[in-house]
Parts: C-alpha cells; structure tokens; sequence
C-alpha cells in the first residue's frame, strides 16, 4: 500500500497560492440512472482475471448487457450525477468498431463528451483532496485496478479517457487542492525514440508546458520495458506500478 508519509515528501517547491487559470463553467446532460439497475452485474471473469476485484466493479456500477455481449461502464460527474455510459464489448469480431463506444439501451444512446469530466472523481475527489495528488490513467479499468490493488481508502485516480488531457480536466484536481498530478499513461510505443515514442514525449511536454506554472506535473514513463506494448503502468500489477510511481519523471524544480 501506499503510505500517506510518501506522498508527503515533496521537494524543494513552493506550492503557487494563487492559481489563475481560466475556469469554465460546463454542465453536462445527466440521466436517470434507474436504466442501470435492470442489467445484471454478473461475475465478469476476464477483469477478475486482470486483478479487477467485484466489490469494486459494484461500487463503479460496471454492469454487462446480455443483449450486446459489453460490460457496461456507467460515467458519473464529481457530484456523482450519471453523464454518460460506455460499453466496452467482449465479442473479438466487433472490436474492428471500437472496443469502447456509447452505450445504447432501452433505445437512447448514453453519450457525453469525455473530454469534459473524469471518469472516477466522484469516488477519489476526497481521497484526492487529502492527498494532494492524484494519477491521471488512460482508461477506465486502470483506476478499477488502482483501487482494486491499494484499496478504496488509498484511491486517487482517474482516467480522462483518452491521450488527451484539456484544460476543464485540470482545472476539476486543481479545485480540489492537488499539488501534483502524476500523468500514467499507456505505453503508446514499441521502442525508444521511435516515431510513436517522440509523439509521446511531445505529448506529455505539451501537458507541463500547459499546466506546469500552476501544479507539479510528473509522468510515470517505462523506460525499461517493464510493460507491453499499450499496456498501461498499473496493468502488469502493484510491484511494478510502484516501480514506475518511484522512478516517475519529475519537469517540476
């Protein structure tokens, strides 16, 4: 487990008062939520076998629709109000399609627009705010991982869904007090300094260039080849996501 005294140990770093970032104000379309509780949240075996434990797919509300063959992965917005919910399908055919897409049940389509919210801030905001860290992932199992290793108390991630992390994302941790946001992303190459790999660097440099004057930002980078090709840093278990967390790239003085 994560101790608290680790994430205490901060370097020589004055913590900026007064951050002036431009905040925007969006509301998105919530739904009714009762559409979930007609899908049965059967044992889903291939993320058992990923390390995802079942109480806490029950606590995120993953559920499976029998009629598509997909998990079910409801999104709810900090105040824990439904916004969106996606399908990830299990049927090897149909992932030439997109393995994740919105879901369509009971004749609606659940979309929203992922850049605009955090998958899982409504169960890690608090955990969050006490910290004063938080980890961004990719996906969506890798907070289910993350909190499925270090326990619920311990859960300070999100995903935002993408390779993407805009300005209303970073705004949403920096409202709740964060003093350092530590990007873990997928391993978007096969080797270092090839094409994928320098898209990459210029990708998370973009980030810090962008938010690095108002909040450390640190990157979990697998310089070692310790993960597989698009695997994400928590996907190859506790050992070696905390190896990574240890030996995170740090652009802040």
């Amino acid at each position: 487990y994560i101790q608290r005294e680790a994430w205490q140990k901060l370097d020589s770093y004055e913590r900026i008062s007064n951050i002036s970032l431009e905040t925007q104000t969006v509301e998105l379309k919530t739904y009714d939520d009762a559409i979930l509780s007609h899908l049965p949240r059967p044992i889903i075996q291939p993320w058992i076998d990923e390390g995802i434990k079942r109480d806490i797919m029950n606590r995120n509300g993953i559920c499976f629709n029998p009629r598509n063959y997909g998990i079910v992965i409801p999104h709810y917005d900090i105040n824990g109000n439904l916004v969106g919910i996606r399908e990830r399908t299990l049927i090897k055919e149909n992932e030439i399609y997109g393995k994740y897409r919105p879901a369509y049940l009971n004749n609606q389509l659940y979309n929203h627009p992922l850049s605009f919210n955090l998958y899982n801030l409504n169960n890690s905001k608090e955990n969050i705010r006490k910290m004063k860290k938080a980890f961004v992932f990719e996906g969506e199992k890798s907070p289910l991982l993350y909190a499925s290793y270090f326990g619920v108390d311990n859960d300070i991630s999100v995903a935002c869904c993408g390779s993407s992390f805009i300005q209303y994302q970073a705004w949403l941790l920096m409202q709740l007090g964060v003093e350092e946001i530590i990007i873990a992303f997928d391993k978007q190459f096969k080797e270092l300094n090839d094409d994928e790999h320098l898209k990459l660097v210029k990708n998370l440099r973009q980030i810090y260039k962008k938010y690095g004057h108002y909040v450390k930002i640190s990157y979990m980078f697998d310089k070692e080849d310790a993960l597989g090709y698009k695997e994400a840093p928590i996907d190859r278990g506790p050992q070696v996501f905390l190896d990574l967390f240890k030996k995170r790239i740090n652009l802040y003085d």
